[in-house]
């Protein structure tokens, strides 16, 4: 593998592991959550976050969030949510007062914790849940496989992703019963991620000559959330589909970030604003509203 390639995927771990320039503070996505993590703070907030009124929550990681996408919003500290972020765009346009507890870092297990936190207590009408990423490292631990060169990214693919998805599956189906549980007469929709790797081969971009695998486990984990939400008779938003022209390689149709981002616009292989608004439109309409 080139030095190009090497650094790549060196700039893609630090981005999915939850690390932003600027701040000097780090979340390890595969470790339990210290007292001065991002999702230990969305845990603690959850409770201030969710209003009596609050008809709208939404839990989530960094492709939530919507980490680097100006403006921050002025409370939300590590956990990096973005005024712009796709929950703020489908409560704005629905005119939901909502409270947003994604966090940079979660995993499902923290969302759990936020779940269970009192965020809920406003007997919302909607909750949107998007998870999975993060759970075992699968992101990071995928670019560090895929940093050591096409054979140890294929392997990673192949022998180690299935068996960290599985318990990804089961943890995810888990949250989502006790969501289910806590507010009986809400609309829960589980929402999957954006593309980042091509259909096919790849572009400078996102520094990689042939995606295959990293499109391979992008589709497996989508497949994991769709058995999940299947599992607990929630619905699924998959973002496949829609974001199939939408790839990082997709120029000034991108709804994610390359290896590089413009200043405002996200982070590296994280959505931009305009991945924000087009998930919303989905979001939106998978949920029934304006």
């Amino acid at each position: 593998m080139g030095t190009r390639h090497a650094v790549s995927a060196t700039v893609l771990l630090l981005a999915v592991t939850g690390c932003s320039s600027g701040t000097g503070d780090e979340a390890d996505p595969s470790a339990p959550p210290s007292s001065a993590s991002p999702s230990t703070t969305a845990t603690s907030r959850a409770s201030g976050a969710a209003s009596t009124s609050a008809a709208y929550v939404a839990l989530g990681d960094s492709f939530t969030a919507g980490p680097g996408i100006d403006d921050q919003q002025p409370d939300a500290g590590f956990c990096q949510r973005s005024t712009r972020n796709w929950p703020s765009l489908v409560a704005a346009r629905a005119g939901l007062e909502l409270a947003d507890v994604s966090c940079v870092g979660a995993t499902t297990t923290d969302l759990a914790g936020t779940a269970a936190s009192g965020v809920l207590a406003s007997n919302p009408r909607l909750v949107t849940i998007s998870t999975g990423g993060n759970d075992g490292a699968l992101f990071s631990s995928l670019i560090t496989a895929c940093a050591g060169g096409d054979d140890s990214c294929s392997a990673f693919v192949a022998d180690r992703a299935p068996g960290i998805l599985a318990r990804t599956t089961d943890d995810i189906a888990a949250l989502l019963g006790k969501v289910r549980t806590a507010v009986p007469d809400a609309k829960i929709l589980l929402v999957g991620y954006p593309r980042i790797a091509p259909e096919t081969g790849g572009c400078d971009v996102i520094g990689i000559p042939d995606a295959s695998p990293v499109l391979a486990a992008e589709t497996a984990l989508d497949d994991s959330l769709a058995e999940a939400a299947g599992r607990a008779d929630v619905q699924y938003v998959s973002l496949r589909e829609e974001s199939r022209t939408h790839d990082a390689c997709s120029g000034s149709g991108a709804w994610t970030n390359g290896i590089s981002a413009a200043p405002g616009d996200g982070i590296t292989f994280h959505p931009t604003a305009r991945g924000m608004a087009g998930v919303a439109d989905v979001v939106a309409q998978a949920a029934g509203l304006p």
